[in-house]
């Protein structure tokens, strides 16, 4: 089986990106590498490569799971997930054992599934992505002022708010320390100078 070239897990064989991170791959089944974020490129006619995604990204009232990908011209938030499995999935996770056992069956489904479509949407191209369904949009990267990224905490979630010249968008994350901190140098790449982290 191959290896993540960014966080080191095991992926299906042809994967083009991580299920666990979601950095983009390179056609490998050695161990991972070390993780070097991409320099900025500038935009390609023929082309808009897509240089990783971040999941798990809840926005939006009602609230709804997207998956962010990030291209050499704008970032497209695709919704891999709806209000009623966000629901279900904490209802369940809040009843005790019996509720978190059932809640973790859930999340496991719903993770499969927005993983399942994280996969479909990445076969895409942006355009194809944003066409897709109604809720999906694009932030392009020339209006993005800065992003303010705050890691999760014990209980917390983490955030990723991007202040661009016509609004906020700001993005909850159900990750854990350690995948958040690989998104990091993921925007950093697309948008160098624009990345505080608190």
């Amino acid at each position: 089986m191959p290896y993540c070239s960014n966080c080191g897990s095991q992926i299906a064989a042809g994967s083009k990106f991580c299920s666990n991170c979601g950095a983009q791959q390179q056609a490998t089944s050695t161990p991972p590498q070390p993780y070097i974020a991409p320099a900025p490129q500038p935009y390609q006619p023929q082309g808009e490569p897509i240089h990783g995604y971040i999941q798990a990204c809840k926005y939006g009232f009602p609230v709804n799971t997207f998956t962010l990908f990030l291209t050499n011209r704008r970032i497209v938030a695709v919704k891999t997930g709806g209000l009623g499995a966000n629901l279900t999935a904490a209802g369940a996770a809040s009843g005790g054992i019996v509720g978190g056992l059932i809640g973790a069956g859930i999340d496991a489904r719903t993770t499969g599934g927005m993983n399942k479509k994280t996969q479909e949407y990445s076969q895409m191209t942006p355009d194809q992505m944003i066409s897709k369904d109604k809720k999906n949009f694009e932030i392009p990267l020339p209006s993005i002022q800065s992003v303010e990224m705050k890691q999760p905490g014990f209980i917390g979630q983490g955030e990723i708010k991007f202040k661009a010249s016509d609004k906020e968008y700001r993005f909850m994350l159900d990750v854990s320390k350690e995948i958040f901190a690989q998104y990091i140098p993921m925007l950093q790449g697309v948008l160098p100078g624009r990345v505080y982290v608190k």
